[in-house]
């Protein structure tokens, strides 16, 4: 047994290193359409069954299987920002929480149907943008789905002064092995801020996918600065994709709430640390102590309409509606005034071929970027120098 035990291992990792060589090199895969694109994606990801952190792999993938935007723009949680901007309004404690649990799930509206990889940002790549809420459009703690507040592209000073709120997007990839990005949200006119690490682990069985949070993310720390810097912390749930081998992709969820298939169902209940412990994020519904306070319950469906009742109340109503709500638009700077380290301005050579279809083209210009911050990291290690974030600073 101690014999052969080293050559298996020896066996597996040549194995595994000739799957990723061979994902690294496919450059001519031809892409036709999003089933086509969906049949190479799993092909490539067959070869990396039973890898333990897919995301952590150094993969180069053809631009063929890529979308024309950066991982950075992509990858955020604001997709309706007037959500996020209405957590400090009310004077009531337990409604600040449902408004922090309703910005919560506005940030699920961004999934496409689709197989979406965006650009691999490199390291240093910064992403800045704001959204514009009209102050009188910003969700009321009374429950609606605020389907009149969007966001435009194009906004002025003035606008501001005429009762515009701006929620400001700022991010930073501060790893790339592993991937890891900072990022901070802020509304300045509410006092109120979020930040947090971006750092995600997946593993690929064949039968099904699981997507959960990497050892650096910690969740999303919001911080009411308005409010005697009182203090959300928000973590991320684990998710199992199936259906792979029926082309048939299915998102289930951790039960995190109590129920899968899209369903939750959850309660707001006080606790006292020094009785109940520090576990509470481990709890599931029926860990929950009979000495805890329950303030309010919800249920529902996270990307349909959502349900909340306090305690007090004769009957429940709507925390948000979902159904009607679209990703709010982004206003970002023209690509000419922006650094060079910038997404949009880092990604645009390769954007542009894909725009055009000259995908040939445009997975030469990803591969001359690669290989420069390739380049760049040797010559980082030659000299003993470590990489320094521009932006965040480690606590």
């Amino acid at each position: 047994m101690s014999d052969t035990a080293p050559r298996n291992s020896a066996v597996a990792a040549d194995t595994h290193k000739a799957a990723v060589e061979e994902v690294d090199r496919a450059e001519d895969v031809h892409v036709d359409g999003e089933q086509s694109k969906f049949s190479a994606m799993l092909g490539i990801l067959r070869k990396l069954i039973g890898v333990s952190d897919v995301i952590s792999l150094r993969l180069s993938l053809p631009s063929q299987l890529l979308d024309p935007i950066p991982n950075l723009e992509y990858w955020n949680y604001m997709d309706r920002p007037e959500f996020f901007a209405a957590i400090p309004d009310s004077d009531d404690d337990v409604e600040r929480m449902l408004a922090t649990l309703a910005w919560w799930f506005s940030k699920l509206l961004k999934h496409t149907g689709k197989v979406l990889k965006p650009f691999n940002s490199v390291l240093g790549e910064q992403f800045f943008c704001y959204w514009e809420v009209d102050a009188n459009d910003v969700p009321c703690q009374t429950g609606i789905s605020s389907s009149s507040a969007t966001a435009v592209s194009t906004g002025s000073d003035e606008q501001d002064a005429k009762g515009k709120l701006r929620v400001e997007y700022i991010t930073e990839q501060v790893s790339h092995h592993p991937p890891v990005s900072a990022h901070m949200y802020r509304c300045v006119e509410k006092g109120i801020e979020a930040t947090g690490i971006d750092h995600i682990s997946a593993k690929f069985t064949g039968l099904s996918a699981t997507v959960s949070p990497g050892d650096r993310c910690k969740g999303i720390f919001i911080t009411l600065k308005s409010r005697n810097n009182e203090t959300y912390a928000t973590t991320h749930p684990t998710g199992n994709i199936v259906g792979w081998l029926r082309g048939s992709l299915h998102f289930k969820e951790e039960r995190w709430f109590g129920k899968s298939k899209d369903n939750v169902l959850g309660k707001v209940f006080q606790y006292d640390p020094k009785k109940q412990g520090n576990q509470v994020g481990t709890w599931r519904l029926k860990d929950i102590p009979k000495s805890c306070k329950v303030v309010a319950s919800f249920h529902g469906n996270w990307d349909k309409t959502v349900y909340v009742q306090r305690a007090e109340a004769k009957s429940e109503r709507v925390l948000i509606d979902l159904t009607g709500l679209a990703v709010a638009e982004k206003v970002v700077k023209p690509l000419e005034e922006q650094g060079e380290m910038e997404s949009r301005r880092v990604w645009d050579p390769v954007a542009r071929e894909m725009h055009n279809r000259s995908f040939g083209e445009a997975t030469k210009c990803k591969r001359h970027i690669e290989d420069t911050q390739r380049k760049i990291a040797a010559e980082r290690k030659e000299k003993g120098v470590e990489f320094v974030p521009a932006i965040f600073k480690p606590d």
